[in-house]
Parts: structure tokens; C-alpha cells; sequence
């Protein structure tokens, strides 16, 4: 789909307002324009999106689609997600859902390998996984990261398990 839009643009590097055109093309943005160098009071403002840095998708009980549908109304228009929750009910094929479903709208989710699944020693959890799983993970192309390494004491005290996943990560880049 291909289209222009005419508006205020919202220059945050520039920390600047000013009317504007901006065309898209095959989903791209493939210009800006400058029309005038001041706003123009009587169009709507076009503004960057934002990016959630660090969600639990999960927490919030609603499935991804179900998410972006009420994030992306808020300005939010793609997360960096750790589905460690999931994961830690239902493993690899939880993890897999998430993708999946949130592949279904057009928001960008950004998924990364569930780093420690169950959380702590002391937690029961529906699945385990360890540093080959989290290696086959992150082998994946729609996979991005290894996710949050809430197991520090395993990172202070080299517990080799806890190492292997970290490398995992390197090793897939």
C-alpha cells in the first residue's frame, strides 16, 4: 500500500514541529518533507512510536494480538518481549504461541529466549528449560535475544548451565 500523509511532524531528535509530508511505500517510509517550517494549528500531529523495552505480555492475561490491539491505540507500536512466563507453564510450545499469534497483526514484537525457565530453584514450574533448548531458541530467526538473566548468582558463581546459556547467546549473536 502506498500513500502520503500530511500533518504536523513531531521531530524528537530535532526536538522541532513543523507541517510536513510523509510517503510510504510498500510499508516504508521513503520521504519526509518539509511544507513549512512551523506547525500548521489546523492538522493532526504525526509522531514516532513507542516501543515497550522490557514486557512481560503475559502479565498482562491478554494473548499478544489481543495486546497490540489496545498498546497500539496508547502510541505503542512494538515491544521487546520476555515470554519467560509462558515458558515456564508450557515451555518451547508456549514461547511458540506467543510468535505465532503475535505474527497475526501488524505490530512489531520483538521475542527473546526465556534465559531461565523455572525462574529460581524454589519455584515448581510446567516446564524446564535448559541451555539446549535456549541454544535451539535462539537459532531461530524470529527469535532476537536471550532474555532476562533474573539467575545472577548463577552468573557471579560460573554455574555451568547458567554459562552455557550465555554463550548460546554470543554464539548466536
Amino acid at each position: 500500500m502506498n500513500f502520503s500523509l500530511v500533518g504536523n511532524i513531531v521531530d524528537i531528535e530535532l526536538k522541532n514541529i513543523y507541517k510536513g509530508k510523509i510517503t510510504i511505500q510498500n510499508g516504508f517510509i521513503t520521504s519526509i518533507e518539509v511544507l513549512n517550517e512551523t506547525a500548521d494549528p489546523e492538522l493532526n500531529y504525526i509522531t514516532p512510536g513507542f516501543i515497550d523495552a522490557h514486557i512481560h505480555i503475559e502479565s498482562s492475561m491478554l494473548i499478544p494480538s489481543e495486546f497490540a490491539r489496545l498498546a497500539v491505540v496508547h502510541g505503542t507500536v512494538g515491544t521487546v518481549s520476555d515470554s519467560h512466563e509462558i515458558a515456564n507453564v508450557c515451555g518451547i510450545p508456549g514461547v511458540e504461541f506467543m510468535i505465532e499469534n503475535g505474527n497475526t497483526v501488524p505490530f512489531k514484537f520483538h521475542f527473546g529466549a526465556p534465559s531461565c525457565v523455572p525462574a529460581t530453584i524454589f519455584e515448581t514450574s510446567g516446564a524446564i528449560l535448559d541451555s539446549n533448548d535456549v541454544n535451539t531458541l535462539l537459532e531461530r530467526k524470529d527469535i532476537f535475544y536471550l532474555s532476562e538473566m533474573m539467575n545472577y548468582p548463577g552468573v557471579i558463581n560460573d554455574d555451568p548451565e547458567i554459562i552455557k546459556k550465555i554463550e548460546a547467546a554470543k554464539k548466536n549473536n
